[in-house]
């Protein structure tokens, strides 16, 4: 009985030693840098680099379209505020403002119609007075958008 417990110990040390060398092969198989753990863990770190200069990239592109879109909204408002008035300003007169087409394309030719028609038409003073102020008004709105 003893023999077979002997036996039985030699083999169950025999198969630990053997189950100790195929983890001890896998942990080095790990370990290397060119195509285990470490491999994948040099690759991330790269990209995680990589990451990190794109979004420094980006910020800083954001916060330039920021400073331009913040820039032109003020214009926009302040182009607006004016507009608001002047048309105030026509409805107190009792005058119905003419539909105006501002099409960014034809922005140079609707100015020349505007002038055209104004210099053409022979009316009262007061009505003449009142659409050259809207055709300056419109005009310092254009430019002041264009910018």
């Amino acid at each position: 009985m003893a023999l077979i417990a002997d036996i039985l110990l030699i083999a169950g040390a025999l198969g630990a030693a053997l189950y100790c060398m195929i983890l001890a092969r896998r942990i080095k198989s790990l370990s290397r840098l060119d195509t285990g753990l470490g491999g994948a863990i040099s690759a991330l770190s790269k990209q995680v680099d990589e990451i990190q200069v794109s979004v420094k990239t980006a910020t800083q592109a954001s916060g330039a379209s920021m400073k331009d879109l913040l820039e032109v909204t003020g214009r926009a408002e302040i182009a607006a505020g004016r507009l608001e008035l002047l048309l105030s300003t026509v409805h107190e007169r009792g005058q119905p403002p003419k539909p105006v087409k501002l099409d960014r394309s034809e922005e140079p030719e609707t100015l020349l119609v505007l002038r055209d028609s104004q210099q053409s038409e022979v009316e009262p003073e007061k009505d003449s007075g009142a659409r050259a102020e809207l055709l300056t008004a419109l005009q310092q709105v254009m430019t002041a958008v264009k910018r």
